[in-house]
């Protein structure tokens, strides 16, 4: 629920299935300018088809193939549309380098067309994911520096576009505002609290404007304003606020479940984080190991849809395969291989989840007995001294959560971030995110062990 898509759905590390955002996709380029628009529907909507059986690396060839036509055809919308999805699946990588190959180009086809909107908005937008990125790998504050200017720029283009242009290049001012608060939220220690409000209240504007986005996807942008108003009551101490906002996005987040499953599983998570955190900072341990136990059911459901649409995916890869492979000789290894490949899938997958599903119990166990006491801190990472721990506890400027304290102490035992959202069941990203939490919590400049 932290950094979302700006521009178009499924961009930056955003929630929305791959589904949704080919059916979205679809109709952004149907929308767009003087072009053989059966032919250009026809293939984009062959590449979307691949990226949903699997084939991310056919389908990212088939966008930029459809980006060299569109060029050749002096169709630079179409151009720019495409490059803009083959730079989003490098995002869903963190693939910096793949999104530096294309950004290069994107660069190109701005200079050259400086008076095209869309152009221009596309390629600063892209060039905002890839300082985000940098940044929150890196620590670079230049990176930070550029990820909000290019954000602004691409918001003044924004702005410059008639309605009629943003309806017909799908562009949703919602999430570059939201975007930019949260940009001020997650890359500053402090929080700037007044350009967060400033850009929360620019989202809460746009999105009771008129706009192309239907249904759930407008309540997809309520929910994640709703989120980072709670946040922002959060760091004004009303806690009575935050709790009931939180409350408020939990309710939503029921109204898109039908649409997209798989947002639900996601932002239900972070909901349910945002509690326990919550409840253990405001010394309300109950109600703490209560959502945390919702948070484990919700990861377990959640677990188990990605491992079926791995395996999913295998098999398409599989059918795939197989209908190109025109020699007898070649079907009968492709068959035996492909087996092989399942099987083993399968066997891992079992082996994964049973193991996620234990570290997730010994998690909980553990959270329960740092809630009540402190005595058996050292029992979680093993080498660290408790005397050097409790040292660090000691130098917060506010009290930290149960959460927060196994954080630290997994940093203290020098764990590398892998390791951490391994044993924590998170991914990496939420890893950075704990980070900037953390040093919230403790005067600026403390030595914290990472």
């Amino acid at each position: 629920m932290r950094f979302k898509h700006t521009h178009r759905p499924g961009f930056w590390l955003g929630f929305i299935d791959f589904f949704t955002a080919a059916l979205l996709a679809g109709a952004i380029l149907s929308a767009c300018g003087n072009r053989d628009e059966n032919a250009f529907n026809k293939a984009s909507g062959e590449a979307w088809t691949l990226l949903r059986s699997g084939d991310e690396g056919e389908s990212m060839e088939k966008f930029l193939r459809l980006a060299d036509d569109c060029h050749r055809r002096a169709d630079y919308d179409g151009e720019s549309i495409s490059l803009f999805c083959a730079a989003q699946m490098f995002f869903e990588q963190r693939d910096t380098a793949g999104v530096k190959s294309i950004l290069s180009r994107m660069d190109r086809l701005a200079e050259a067309h400086p008076d095209m909107p869309n152009v221009n908005y596309s390629c600063h937008t892209v060039r905002q994911g890839l300082y985000s990125i940098l940044f929150e790998d890196g620590g670079q504050m230049a990176d930070r520096d550029a990820m909000l200017s290019e954000g602004r720029i691409a918001i003044g283009l924004m702005e410059k576009m008639s309605r009629e242009q943003l309806k017909a290049y799908k562009v949703n001012p919602v999430w570059n505002y939201y975007n930019m608060a949260v940009g001020y939220d997650m890359y500053f220690d402090p929080p700037v609290r007044d350009s967060i409000a400033f850009y929360l209240d620019k989202a809460r504007e746009a999105n009771r404007l008129e706009h192309l986005s239907e249904g759930d996807l407008d309540m997809e942008g309520e929910i994640s304003i709703r989120d980072e108003q709670a946040w922002l009551y959060w760091y004004d101490g009303e806690y009575d606020k935050a709790e009931a906002e939180m409350f408020e996005v939990l309710s939503l987040i029921d109204t898109v479940e039908a649409r997209s499953p798989n947002t639900v599983l996601t932002e239900k998570g972070e909901a349910y984080a945002f509690l326990v955190e919550l409840y253990s900072n405001t010394g309300k341990p109950d109600k703490a190991l209560e959502y945390q136990r919702l948070k484990n059911e919700n990861d377990l459901v959640r677990m188990s849809a990605e491992r079926g649409e791995a395996v999913h995916r295998v098999q398409q890869q599989y059918n795939v395969a197989k209908a190109e492979a025109k020699a007898a000789r070649l079907v009968v290894a492709l068959s035996i291989a492909v087996a092989v490949i399942l099987v083993l899938s399968l066997t891992i997958g079992l082996l994964l989840l049973w193991r996620k599903n234990r570290l997730q119990m010994q998690y909980s166990q553990a959270v329960e007995a740092l809630v009540e006491t402190d005595s058996e801190l050292k029992a979680l990472t093993g080498d660290v001294p408790p005397e050097q721990a409790n040292k660090v506890f000691a130098a917060a400027d506010r009290p930290l959560s149960a959460v927060e304290r196994k954080y630290i102490l997994l940093f203290m035992s020098g764990k590398s971030t892998e390791e951490i959202a391994d044993a924590m069941h998170v991914a990496p990203e939420s890893v950075y995110t704990m980070k900037y939490r953390i040093k919230k919590r403790f005067p600026a400049g403390y030595p914290l062990p990472f």
